[in-house]
Order: structure tokens, then C-alpha cells, then sequence
């Protein structure tokens, strides 16, 4: 094999590989969790929330330092001049000044005025943790009714191909019926328009899939690969759970009740220290300094050590508006928390009884369309038979094509319904 051959060999290998990669990327079958995995790390969503978190943590960092020791370097330089008096005699002299050295200071004693805040700063962390998780449940409860819906979309698709497959067999019967003179040409026009009919609920149900999909992607923030499909599980695993253990769960997991109370609890920490900031505090301070006149000169060092009391006496009535601000917002809080729990309980009164009526729609619609399958193949066999007409066909495949879409619509419906009850109890992954 020369050289030009094994390049063509490498090059075609190459290509091979590729094409079986695309192929393999396009043939994709995408799972629900895998979805939930793409939402999570792609969604600008989450991003906000993880980067408010990241603040909350610094403001928290940021609010401790002040009970650790405060160090600071500082060094100068300055050069003086004037007329100076050596006995009788005034002179000009020009000298300067060198100097380093290091300063501390360290929180004594304050009444509680900074370990309140920053006890009410971590409260705020943590709260900003559950909205985190609270913005990840969203997206996760997004991403499932997106999913859901691309597949409610496909099974109807695939509901609208056999009815037009149907509505073809019998224009074909009706065709040869009135062929031989047996049966009228209106059986013939009718059965062209059910077709017509037919073709235009499956073009509307592709364009439905192609919607949908757009919807997912942008819950995912990802394009999908072409001819990437989606794993369909609508079918339903009930799992019942009594509401009043749904409601304690809910009040357990909930991050919008459990961060509602942190912010509660951060508030009456900020009321506090607000009311604290009337009172002295007590800090220690010391430092070691060095400073000459000149730098051929040696350094002559000093030192210093001692405790300050500070009391707040006149602050343009900061202080007290400082107080009615963390008051307001302590007000604020208790409100919200107690508007949270009043949404809690209905959001899961409510979807507890969606889900209810969406698992009873299930077997209803389920026996509707085995009804409906009898009463079509009953209303062929008429036909076929020479005592059935075509209203009787189209009205039976009618009333089947209803009942098939009223049947994925329960299984949508109950998959959505179960996914917002575990919304809604906080335990949703």
C-alpha cells in the first residue's frame, strides 16, 4: 500500500467514524432525568439563583470579619520646610520624615450588636439556599411539563396518522362500492372529505410536536440534535399519599416556607442589633510604629496598646430610624412568611385533588375508548354489510378520535398533576 492509498484509507476511516457519531447523536433517546440534568446545568435560571447564593455566602464572610482582629501596614513619607529658631537666631531648614508600622484593633464588647447581625446575616444565607432550591424545582417542574407535553404531542401525531390511514381504507371501500353501483357517490365525497379532515388534524398535530420541542429546548437551553427522541413514559404509577401527611410534608420540605422563616428570624436579629447600636462598644487597640528623620539614620520604634469606649450619643436620628426600618421589615417578613403558608396549603389542597380527578379521568376515558373502538368496528361491519352508511362511520371514528385524545390528555394531565403535588410538598428532583 503506497503513501496516497493509506491517506484515502485514514481519511474515509475518519469520515466513517464521524458519520456513525453523528448517527449515533441523532438516534439519541433522551430520558427525563437526562433532561432535568441538561435544564440544571444549561438554564440561566438556576445561574441567577447559584450566584445570589454566592452573595448571600460573601455578605455573611463579609459581616463576620467584624468580630475577628482588624490588622493594617501603613507607612509614609513627608517632607517639611520652614524657618525654624536655634537660640536668638531663626534659620531655614528643610528635614524629612519616614515612618511604618502596623495598627490593631479587636472587638471587645458590644452588647450583642454584632453577633446579632450576624446571626441575622446566616439566617439570610440559608434562606437564599432554599430559594436556590426552590429555583432548581421550578426549572425541574418545567422541564417535566415540557417533556410531557413533546410526548402528549407525539402520541396524538401517532393517534392522527391512523385515523387518516383509516379514512383511507374506507375511501378505498367506498371507491369500490360505488364502483359496482352498490353503494352512492356521496359515500365517496363524504369519505374524501373524513380524509381531508384527517390530513388536517395530523398536519396540526405536527406542527404541535415541532412547538413543543422548541419549548423544551428553550427550558433545556439547548438545541436538540435532529432526529433526537424522547423516552416515552406517560403511562401512570399511582402512588397515593393522604393529604394531611401531603401538608406536613410540605411544611417539612417546602423551601419557599422554610426560607420565609429564615427571613423572619434574620429580621428579629436586625431588630435587635438596630436597637443595640444605642449602646457602647468596647474595642482594643494597639500598634507598633517606627520613624526616623532621615534614612541614613536609624529607626526608632514605639508602641502603644489600649482599650476604647465608644458611646453613640447624636446620630441625626439614624439610630432610631435604623430601629423603625428593622421593625417595618421584621413586619414584612411575619407577613410573608404567614402569606407563604396560607399559599402552601392551597397549592397542595389543590393539586392533591387534580391529581384525584386526573387518576379517576384515566379509567374513565380509558373504558370510553374501547367503547368507542367496538362502536367503529361495529359501524364497518354495517357498512360492509350493505345496511350501515357513511354518517354512521364517520360519526363512530369521530367520536373514537375524541376519546383517544381525551385519553392522552388524562395521561398528560396526571403526570403534570403528580409532578406539582411533589412540587408542592418540596420534594420534587
Amino acid at each position: 500500500m503506497n503513501k496516497v492509498q493509506l491517506n484515502k484509507l485514514v481519511i474515509i476511516s475518519i469520515a466513517f467514524f464521524f458519520s456513525a457519531s453523528v448517527l449515533v447523536a441523532q438516534k439519541d433517546t433522551l430520558t427525563i432525568e437526562r433532561c432535568i440534568d441538561l435544564a440544571l446545568k444549561n438554564n440561566p435560571q438556576v445561574k441567577i439563583a447559584e450566584s445570589n447564593y454566592e452573595l448571600s455566602v460573601s455578605n455573611l464572610t463579609i459581616t463576620r470579619s467584624g468580630l475577628l482582629p482588624q490588622v493594617a501596614f501603613s507607612t509614609g513619607w513627608a517632607r517639611n520646610g520652614g524657618n525654624f529658631f536655634q537660640g536668638p537666631t531663626a534659620r531655614e531648614v528643610t528635614y524629612e520624615n519616614y515612618s511604618y508600622g502596623f495598627q490593631l484593633q479587636q472587638l471587645l464588647f458590644d452588647f450583642g450588636k454584632s453577633y446579632t447581625r450576624v446571626s441575622g446575616t446566616a439566617d439570610l444565607k440559608n434562606a437564599s439556599e432554599q430559594d436556590l432550591i426552590s429555583a432548581k424545582q421550578n426549572l425541574i417542574l418545567n422541564t417535566y411539563i415540557s417533556y410531557f407535553t413533546y410526548l402528549q404531542a407525539v402520541r396524538i401525531k401517532n393517534v392522527s396518522l391512523e385515523s387518516l390511514r383509516q379514512a383511507q381504507e374506507h375511501l378505498q371501500q367506498a371507491q369500490s362500492f360505488y364502483d359496482v353501483g352498490t353503494k352512492p357517490q356521496f359515500d365517496v365525497m363524504k369519505a374524501k372529505t373524513d380524509e381531508a379532515n384527517a390530513k388536517v388534524n395530523l398536519i396540526t398535530s405536527e406542527n404541535n410536536i415541532i412547538v413543543s420541542r422548541l419549548q423544551l429546548e428553550n427550558v433545556l437551553n439547548v438545541k436538540l440534535q435532529q432526529g433526537t427522541t424522547l423516552k416515552d413514559n406517560l403511562e401512570i404509577q399511582k402512588d397515593s399519599i393522604g393529604i394531611i401527611n401531603a401538608l406536613k410534608m410540605a411544611w417539612e420540605n417546602r423551601p419557599e416556607y422554610i426560607g420565609a422563616k429564615y427571613r423572619v428570624d434574620a429580621n428579629q436579629s436586625f431588630l435587635t442589633s438596630s436597637w443595640t447600636a444605642n449602646l457602647p462598644s468596647i474595642n482594643l487597640t494597639g500598634g507598633y510604629n517606627w520613624r526616623t528623620f532621615s534614612l541614613d539614620q536609624n529607626f526608632l520604634n514605639s508602641w502603644s496598646l489600649g482599650v476604647t469606649l465608644s458611646v453613640p450619643i447624636f446620630q441625626g436620628f439614624a439610630l432610631d430610624a435604623g430601629i423603625d426600618q428593622a421593625r417595618a421589615n421584621l413586619k414584612n417578613a411575619e407577613a410573608t412568611f404567614d402569606f407563604v403558608k396560607q399559599t402552601i396549603n392551597l397549592d397542595v389542597e389543590q393539586q392533591y385533588t387534580n391529581l384525584n380527578l386526573a387518576g379517576a379521568k384515566i379509567n374513565a376515558t380509558k373504558f370510553l375508548v374501547s367503547q368507542a373502538e367496538e362502536t367503529l368496528k361495529l359501524a364497518e361491519g354495517r357498512y360492509k354489510q350493505e345496511v350501515g352508511s357513511q354518517i354512521e362511520i364517520t360519526d363512530a371514528r369521530v367520536t373514537l378520535l375524541d376519546a383517544q385524545m381525551s385519553y392522552i390528555q388524562a395521561l398528560y394531565d396526571y403526570q403534570v398533576a403528580n409532578v406539582r403535588l411533589q412540587k408542592a410538598i418540596g420534594i420534587l428532583q
